[in-house]
């Protein structure tokens, strides 16, 4: 092969890999230039402890030292001020599903206190179903066995609790 011949064939390809390794740089660049994203931000509901019918909407991880709009099912908004660590709180609210916005974000899903309620009620229902069945997986004598936990105890741990057992008892106590 000429010399002529191996220029030829070679030009593009050094020139090619030259375009996109300027691309490549480019592109890093850009994304180097943006600022950093926040934390995550999140939110909840709860019900109010003082007053029913009531909630208080609270959220972390947004931009310090700004506002964020919170908006009800029911079609009414609040403002609420960010503090330096990134968090709000707004309380004596009417009982809706809210949603959280800050400028330049997208819509952060609040929940509804009657939602809180009832994730917090399949918790307590799964976390007592892990220890009953736990509990009779080791020792099939303790199947009857009440919860021996120290504080008041949900009702939705005391089922979850019986059906862990119970499903424990099926399987291993023969």
């Amino acid at each position: 092969m000429n010399t002529r011949t191996r220029v030829a064939l070679f030009t593009p390809l050094i020139a090619s890999s030259l375009a996109v390794g300027t691309l490549g740089f480019a592109v890093s660049s850009a994304h180097a230039a943006q600022p950093a994203a926040p934390t995550k931000a999140s939110c909840s509901t709860k019900a109010s402890t003082n007053v029913a019918g009531r909630v208080t909407v609270t959220g972390a991880g947004f931009r310090p030292s700004t506002k964020v709009l919170l908006e009800g099912s029911t079609g009414k908004t609040f403002t609420a001020s960010v503090t330096p660590t990134g968090g709000f709180a707004v309380a004596n609210l009417e009982d809706a599903d809210y949603t959280a916005t800050q400028g330049g974000t997208g819509e952060i899903a609040c929940g509804s206190a009657k939602a809180a309620e009832q994730k917090d009620a399949k918790a307590q229902f799964k976390e007592g179903f892990s220890q009953g069945f736990a509990l009779v997986k080791a020792d099939c004598k303790k199947l009857n066995q009440k919860n021996n936990n120290f504080a008041a105890v949900d009702p939705n741990f005391e089922k979850g609790f019986k059906a862990g057992s119970e499903l424990a008892a099926q399987r291993f106590c023969k």
